[in-house]
């Protein structure tokens, strides 16, 4: 008996989720995609959680509008632009799905194309259909304020008032604005320039320089957070944060990992056993809604 699963990403990433199946997944072939959503075909059943995926689960296949009968539903649509039935619509609009319930998903893949899959609803899913962003849009000097914001809300970081973040790369500003906006002491470490708005809040501290020159001298205070979103290989982030890490002891790490290369995929592992052996107790990676190439990781020592 054949077994379907689904994935919906982001199209930068579909090529991502194609060499993760291959590695990690060698059972499933692919079996229909379009840019966003791919389906795959299994023998037998398989546990089915890529991490290069906004939502994942079990695809029950391509149907007509006028087969869709669910009395509980969510819709996603591939384009904002679709246009839905009104009652499909009306429907997706009034569903609630809790926490560890099953969502059953109405994907409207083309204009004339639907296809339904499940998956269980986790804490750390973005709880709309596809798990779309529910952050709002907002005038911010980069996308890095989206990432941050959605990684604060997708995993629910503990930040307390006033804590004191070391943000990597900070340049223009983003993720600066975010953290500032969450009542935080941010120190800015990039040779580039901030945005203005940023440079005059009264919580944040510019240090031009590289991250790599960062020294114990450079902190007079402890750090509580490390933040990293630097368009750089992974390996070389990963390589600075251990070195800062003989010297400050964060209580947490949120690192946006760049996975332009495809080989990347076979450090992830072992960077969370690694940060475990550091004394993180809780380490975890997610592909967030506006996520490219890339993947969040945080690290949590409590």
């Amino acid at each position: 008996m054949a077994h379907f699963y689904f994935a919906l990403t982001n199209p930068e990433a579909d090529g991502l989720l194609k060499e993760e199946v291959k590695n990690f997944y060698p059972e499933l072939k692919l079996s229909y995609s379009r840019p966003g959503f791919l389906t795959f075909k299994a023998n037998h059943p398989v546990f089915w959680k890529p991490l290069f995926a906004r939502v994942a689960g079990v695809s029950h296949g391509k149907v007509r509008e006028d087969e869709i009968k669910v009395q509980r539903a969510w819709l996603y649509k591939r384009e904002a632009s679709y246009l839905p039935p009104k009652a499909l619509q009306d429907l997706s609009d009034k569903t609630i799905f809790k926490i560890g319930e099953t969502v059953t998903l109405v994907m409207m893949i083309g204009e004339d194309e639907y296809w339904i899959g499940e998956y269980p609803l986790s804490p750390t899913h973005f709880q709309t259909p596809g798990e779309v962003s529910s952050i709002l849009e907002v005038a911010a000097p980069s996308r890095a304020y989206y990432k941050i914001a959605e990684a604060f809300e997708a995993f629910d970081l503990p930040f307390d008032h006033q804590e004191r973040v070391l943000e990597l790369g900070s340049a223009p500003g983003g993720a600066s604005q975010f953290l500032l906006e969450q009542d935080m002491q941010v120190l800015g470490v990039d040779p580039a320039q901030m945005d203005e708005k940023i440079l005059k809040h009264i919580n944040f501290k510019h240090l031009r320089k590289p991250f790599e020159h960062l020294e114990q001298g450079d902190f007079s205070k402890d750090v509580d957070w490390i933040v990293s979103d630097i368009n750089l290989p992974p390996t070389i982030i990963l390589k600075e944060i251990d070195r800062l890490l003989k010297f400050l002891e964060p209580r947490g790490l949120v690192l946006t990992l760049k996975m332009n290369d495809p080989k990347h995929l076979e450090l992830l592992s072992e960077t969370v056993a690694n940060f475990k052996k550091k004394g993180f107790r809780k380490v975890e990676l997610k592909y967030l809604p506006s996520h490219r190439q890339e993947i969040a990781l945080i690290a949590l020592r409590s």
